[in-house]
């Protein structure tokens, strides 16, 4: 099974996403109800850790049922490589309060340290960035070829987070981060609006 059938979050889409975590698997498959404006939705089970997460692309903020305090997310910027994906990592980031400009700019910076690698690690897919609509977080929807590849990434020497360059360093220790996470996860159930 591929991480969401093809409908990955694309630049062009006019979409917002949800991501929500759950108790376990279970609770994030029965999450799922069909509602008018849902567009897709994935429940993953966490690898390595108690835990799950859905991923829901809906056709606008009105549209979103349920919200229950999630965070509403907008994709800002991303790309995607050849091959197929065995492992979902999201990687959040929370900032001292809303601030738009510091989300795109950190984002951009990432960006920036990608470009500055002499060499991406094996492995890696993709990585679309969204920001919340809060101001206050970005989440990067990262697909890598496996669980293995992303530590062996992580564990490189001299790597600081992905990368090896001054510029990750500057990521790493952005003005007004405040929190994150990085967690990994295999999908269990996909559904598609037709």
């Amino acid at each position: 099974m591929t991480i969401h059938k093809g409908h990955w979050p694309t630049p062009d889409d006019a979409t917002v996403a949800v991501a929500r975590e759950w108790p376990d698997a279970d609770a994030a498959r029965a999450a799922y109800k069909s509602h008018e404006g849902l567009v897709s939705f994935t429940a993953y089970e966490g690898i390595g850790h108690d835990g799950a997460f859905t991923y829901e692309q809906w056709t606008s903020e009105d549209a979103i049922q349920d919200l229950d305090g999630a965070p509403v997310f907008q994709l800002y910027r991303g790309q995607r490589r050849g091959g197929t994906p065995g492992c979902l990592v999201i990687v959040s980031v929370e900032f001292e309060g809303p601030d738009e400009r510091r989300q795109r700019d950190w984002i951009d910076l990432v960006f920036e340290a990608m470009a500055s690698e002499p060499a991406l690690p094996e492995g890696g897919i993709s990585g679309f960035f969204h920001v919340s609509t809060d101001g206050t977080k970005v989440l990067n929807y990262a697909e890598w070829a496996s669980v293995e590849a992303h530590l062996a990434a992580l564990a490189a020497p001299g790597a600081d987070g992905i990368g090896t360059t001054d510029v990750w360093k500057k990521v790493q220790t952005y003005p007004g981060m405040s929190g994150g996470s990085v967690k990994r996860y295999r999908p269990v159930f996909s559904a598609v609006a037709a």
